[in-house]
């Protein structure tokens, strides 16, 4: 397994902003993170809190870390790919720790999930699943986050299909 690098400790609090800001520059270019994640991946490197609390500032206040754009494509990702409804993405968000301010600025009406469909989520996800219209569908897109109501115009949708 990679081990991650300790930071180098050094009394001068220049030199360790500047090492501290290049590896969460690295880290951010590699992947989008949150600012906990990017947060506790700058302390497991051995950086000390205040550096840490500096850089993750810079990197937000630059647009580099962004929680609030992050959420609304973790969403769609969640909707898209793993055909998850939003009680199912709801959960999901909750263990990523984006900060309050995204969490409150989140909603499925928003302008950023306006071509999301969810009953055409769930219809693609019934027709996965076989299509079967009985207790055992039902419960897997129950547990997939689909509420009953999408459920049901899902069903009426893929009889009309057959039709």
């Amino acid at each position: 397994m990679y081990k991650k690098r300790k930071a180098p400790v050094t009394s001068d609090p220049e030199k360790a902003y500047g090492a501290a800001l290049r590896t969460a520059m690295n880290i951010v270019g590699y992947k989008d993170n949150t600012l906990y994640q990017l947060r506790t991946k700058l302390l497991e490197r051995g950086y000390s809190e205040t550096t840490v609390d500096d850089v993750c500032e810079f990197m937000t206040s630059k647009g580099y870390v962004n929680d609030s754009r992050m959420i609304f494509r973790f969403a769609r990702s969640l909707a898209l790919n793993k055909l998850y409804g939003k009680r199912r993405i709801m959960r999901e968000l909750s263990l990523k720790k984006f900060t309050d301010e995204a969490y409150d600025a989140f909603t499925f009406d928003s302008d950023e999930l306006d071509d999301v469909d969810f009953v055409e989520v769930c219809l693609k996800l019934l027709k996965k699943k076989g299509g079967a219209r009985d207790d055992k569908t039902f419960a897997c897109l129950m547990r997939y986050g689909h509420s009953p109501s999408d459920i049901k115009e899902a069903y009426r949708r893929l009889e009309n299909e057959d039709e």
